[in-house]
């Protein structure tokens, strides 16, 4: 139902989850970042598989707290891993 209030993605601060998923955050914001370095990918070669660098700069920065779920398959395939071992934190 569309009350037409404008519902931001991700846990409003006032929810009981809001701690625990910006932890969840942080940790997968690190991850992405401690893989990439680990692969020597720049931000701007993740551009080749699919991800504007502007996109993954605000993922990676945590300026966009909840990507898709499109856009982590991307980085997971970028990073030569499974989405899952991407969400393995």
């Amino acid at each position: 139902m569309n009350d037409g209030t404008k519902h931001k993605r991700g846990i409003d601060e006032g929810s009981d989850f809001f701690e625990e998923f910006n932890a969840f955050s942080a940790r997968l914001r690190q991850k992405i970042l401690s893989l990439r370095k680990e692969k020597k990918l720049t931000q701007e070669q993740m551009e080749a598989f699919e991800l504007t660098l502007r996109q993954f700069q605000r993922i990676e920065s945590g300026e966009t707290t909840n990507p898709t779920l499109a856009n982590l398959f991307k980085i997971a395939k970028a990073l030569g891993i499974s989405p899952s071992q991407l969400l393995d934190i």
